[in-house]
């Protein structure tokens, strides 16, 4: 019996393993693809990843216009993402019934001709039933009263960076 108890844990740790390790590849598939929408300013790609709080908030066309504003302001001020860039996959942690993860980032900007280097986060939550994880900008979790309004009791394990804004001279 107690050999079967080893297995049984072998078996299931080598499972917890995979399916992580899974995870972490589809996270970094899912931050890659969201950084290129942003860089091709697609709103019906960053809708797909966008999370379901969010979307149900505002719906498909206030957000896909909210999107094309930005797009258009940024244009108009002479502001460009130049490389949007999926640096790694800190962690992976099952809370309140569901996957969360942190993906972090480097984005570069064109400000006008400044160049600026802002390392971000973004923070996953993942959807089984579609196997696609879900972003929200980690800081706005934290800071942003309208982000807090959309995720009210949410609590973390998961470090969650400040931003860092870094002018390249």
């Amino acid at each position: 019996m107690k050999n079967y108890f080893i297995i049984f844990l072998l078996i299931s740790g080598s499972v917890f393993s995979q399916n992580i390790d899974t995870l972490k590849e589809y996270a970094i598939r899912d931050a890659k693809a969201t950084s290129e929408a942003s860089l091709k300013k697609d709103p019906d790609a960053l809708l797909k990843y966008t999370h379901p709080n969010i979307f149900k908030k505002f719906g498909k066309k206030q957000l896909t216009d909210t999107m094309e504003e930005i797009f258009r302001t940024m244009e108009a001020q002479k502001i460009k993402i130049t490389s949007s860039e999926v640096n790694e996959v800190t962690d992976i942690k099952k809370e309140n019934k569901e996957y969360r993860c942190l993906v972090k980032n480097t984005i570069k900007m064109d400000f006008n001709g400044r160049l600026i280097i802002l390392k971000s986060s973004l923070f996953g939550f993942y959807d089984k039933k579609k196997s696609q994880w879900y972003f929200v900008e980690s800081n706005k979790l934290l800071d942003d009263p309208d982000t807090k309004k959309l995720f009210p009791r949410f609590k973390t394990e998961i470090e969650i960076p400040l931003d860092e804004h870094i002018a390249d001279n």
